[in-house]
């Protein structure tokens, strides 16, 4: 893994995410992105909703361990994979080593925007 990689991995997980070993992390994995919106909407969970917080942090973990884990979207969503917790959607994109978290938010507004 590339040391870039690591320090990336330290400044974004400030956020309130833990990494438990980033050796767990599969080789194709070559680059972790975070979408301003999505870090916007990561600290606003950890202050108001702890609940939702810890499973969009689960989900991140199981994300982070094997990326092909969501449903892959179609139309004008292609390329990008979708996970559930209860009535909220986390959106995020595997492509050429580098996996982007873009989106987060209920199942009624997230395809909308």
């Amino acid at each position: 893994m590339e040391k870039g990689t690591l320090s990336l991995l330290k400044e974004k997980w400030r956020a309130g995410l833990k990494i438990y070993s980033v050796e767990d992390i599969p080789k194709d994995v070559k680059r972790i992105v975070y979408a301003a919106e999505f870090e916007r909407i990561l600290v606003q969970y950890k202050k108001k909703d702890h609940k939702l917080f810890d499973q969009i942090y689960t989900q991140i973990l199981k994300i982070l361990h094997e990326p092909s884990i969501g449903k892959p979207l179609r139309y004008t969503l292609k390329n990008r994979r979708r996970v559930h917790m209860g009535s909220y959607v986390l959106v995020y994109e595997f492509h050429n080593g580098e996996l982007r978290f873009l989106d987060f938010d209920h199942h009624d507004k997230i395809y909308k925007k």
